[in-house]
């Protein structure tokens, strides 16, 4: 039956995603408007964890932390335990999150990105370094602001390669 099988998985989209968010971590910007940039690739695990949590392994979050930390310099696999936590969070909420309209999912991610901060700013502490400021809250609140355009950006591009239901 040549007509009717569906067409193959694309599993390079997720990582395209993240590979994007990456780049948009490390593009220079003016320090008032970097403080306000959410995390994007938070926002994109977050999104790969609802969508398909049992293909979201905490390994892909922690892996991806560990890039964050290597591309801002930042302290040795703080973003790395961040991020595996948050892909955790996530997958384990899935099921419950994904039902929510997407204001409230726009809730749940910053308290998510605030989970996130918090976590970094504890393991700052730890490390001796002071990490503080108001931009760290601000971009939690940014990243909840953002999300219906990440959700509905992401999910259209996981309907157009086939990569699972909703």
């Amino acid at each position: 039956m040549i007509g009717l099988s569906p067409s193959p998985r694309r599993l390079w989209i997720p990582l395209a995603t993240l590979i994007a968010a990456l780049v948009l971590i490390v593009l220079p910007m003016q320090g008032l408007i970097k403080g306000f940039m959410p995390d994007w690739v938070s926002l994109v695990l977050i999104y790969w964890a609802l969508a398909m949590p049992g293909r979201t392994p905490i390994a892909v979050g922690w892996f991806s932390g560990l890039l964050v930390d290597i591309l801002t310099f930042g302290i040795p696999g703080a973003h790395a335990l961040s991020k595996a936590v948050l892909v955790y969070i996530s997958a384990s909420l899935a099921t419950r999150i994904r039902v929510f309209p997407i204001w409230q999912q726009s809730i749940v991610v910053i308290l998510l990105a605030g989970v996130e901060t918090v976590i970094l700013i504890l393991i700052g502490y730890l490390a001796g370094e002071i990490i503080a400021g108001l931009h760290l809250w601000t971009a939690a609140v940014v990243a909840g602001l953002v999300w219906p355009a990440v959700f509905y950006s992401l999910r259209q591009a996981r309907r157009l390669t086939t990569l699972g239901s909703d």
